[in-house]
């Protein structure tokens, strides 16, 4: 009996997937990369010999590393990263930080690389963009396209479509961020205070948007925090107010990242620091204490349960959770109906006027972040407009108190002495030059017949009859001395 002949079931090392068919043929496979919809690209290649169709995947490896080149001509950014989007990054933020995502990716990177494949991408066609993007926005929007950008490209990496980040190499200059409340015309991010008086009258005309407004002007919460809270989150007892929660809306996505719809929901709070426990002012204690009491009559008249320890405080009559956008529109018409309407009020100015109001009883930043529930302090400092600063005049004010020693007058004595003190160079040049006394003065010059008479008298003495010998006895007698 012919035995059947064996094939070969193991591949070398990068080779991919390499077999032999019932008629003999042999096939190998490998992968290059992802299709635009995310799924993978497989090529093929079949030959009579197993040598034949490894030699056909040589043109997808890279010959240093064995590694898969990317021959992916049909992967554009524009496609592949709109399902990256939509499988991944949807998976890792919250939907409003996610239509954030898509709204960046759709206005500032499609436009210019959404037909670029990503290894066509590098420092030289990159850096322009940003720096146009730099001249335009402010550098916190900037950096975020760029972290989105780059988050696409490390997945990217990941897969084998490039050799490396190129958004690694752009750096942005720690320049100072664009903030409007340093400028002059700075926006107003509080209630202006010729506003805050009529405004509060305007609250007595209507039970449910005085305690509503007072509750986000009293105690500094957001408005999703406002219409999220409970009747279990106020302890009349001991005068708290806890933040636990908050109403967000949640959008909804197509394929394409279009939202379609929107659900508003009771979700966590805008960040783990949002989550506090505050005291509340007396007033704000006994509007909500009002308010409750106009809620239990309208309970017993409706049927609906409206101020059990689970109810919304500001709910629906049927105590339903409210919507943000029916509140705005109930807000908006309020304004009109009190001749407030056009005078840019709206409910995070009420937020705002809380801390504002804080800083200008020169409250300690670190306080005013506790209640407004800031993870940062630097968040706390941008939500202040005040314009006088009399929280730092207060500061600085502190020298002049404790130390009013130092603002008495000078009394020197009548005799103290009076002296200039050269500089260390003038002092060096002195120290340099000899004393005046030590400098010979110019010697009387000699007699001239005196000195001959000296030369004369040794010429006798040493028996010498000219020069030459004078001197040669004199250098003689010069050698003896040493």
């Amino acid at each position: 009996m012919q035995r059947k002949k064996k094939t070969a079931t193991r591949r070398g090392n990068h080779e991919g997937s390499i077999y032999q068919r019932k008629d003999g043929l042999w096939v190998s496979q490998i992968s290059i990369g992802l299709k635009p919809n995310g799924k993978p690209h497989r090529k093929s290649f079949t030959g009579k010999t197993r040598a034949e169709v490894v030699a056909k995947l040589i043109p997808y490896m890279n010959k240093e590393n064995g590694k898969v080149i990317a021959a992916r001509e049909e992967v554009r950014i524009e496609s592949h990263m709109m399902f990256w989007l939509m499988n991944y990054k949807i998976t890792m933020v919250a939907p409003g930080t996610f239509e954030s995502c898509i709204r960046r990716a759709k206005l500032h990177i499609f436009p210019v690389y959404g037909n670029f494949r990503p290894q066509d991408l590098n420092i030289d066609n990159l850096q322009p963009h940003f720096k146009m993007l730099l001249d335009k926005y402010e550098l916190d929007t900037v950096k975020k396209v760029k972290y989105l950008f780059s988050d696409y490209l490390e997945y990217c990496l990941d897969r084998g479509l490039i050799d490396s980040n190129p958004l690694d190499r752009i750096k942005f200059k720690s320049i100072e961020r664009k903030a409007k409340e340093n400028t002059e015309g700075k926006e107003q991010k509080a209630l202006p205070e010729e506003l805050r008086e009529p405004f509060l009258a305007a609250l007595n005309t209507d039970r449910f948007f005085k305690a509503f407004c007072l509750t986000a002007m009293f105690a500094g919460l957001r408005p999703g925090e406002v219409i999220g809270l409970r009747w279990r989150d106020i302890d009349f007892t001991n005068g708290t107010l806890s933040v636990v929660r908050g109403m967000t809306v949640e959008p909804e996505f197509d394929s394409e990242g279009n939202v379609i719809a929107r659900k508003t929901i009771i979700g966590k709070t805008k960040t783990a620091g949002s989550v506090r426990t505050n005291p509340i002012p007396k007033l704000l204690l006994q509007t909500l204490a009002d308010w409750r009491n106009y809620r239990l009559e309208l309970q017993v008249e409706t049927g609906f349960s409206l101020i059990e320890n689970d109810d919304f405080v500001f709910g629906t009559n049927k105590g339903e959770l409210r919507s943000y956008s029916g509140t705005k529109h109930m807000f908006d018409r309020f304004l009109k109906r009190n001749n407030l309407g056009g005078k840019g009020i709206h409910f995070y100015e009420l937020r705002h006027t809380f801390s504002n109001t804080l800083f200008e009883q020169n409250t300690n930043p670190r306080v005013v972040q506790a209640l407004m529930g800031h993870r940062k302090i630097e968040t706390t400092m941008i939500y202040n407009t005040v314009r006088d600063n009399k929280y730092l005049e207060s500061a600085i004010g502190v020298f002049d108190s404790r130390y009013e020693t130092a603002g008495d007058a000078v009394e020197e004595p009548v005799d103290k002495h009076k002296y200039y003190r050269p500089s260390k160079n003038k002092v060096a040049m002195k120290q340099n030059t000899p004393p005046m006394e030590a400098i010979p003065e110019p010697q009387e010059e000699q007699d001239v017949e005196s000195i001959t008479a000296k030369i004369s008298k040794m010429l006798e003495e040493y028996d010498i009859s000219d020069i030459d010998a004078f001197l040669s006895s004199m250098k003689k007698k010069s050698e003896a001395e040493m």
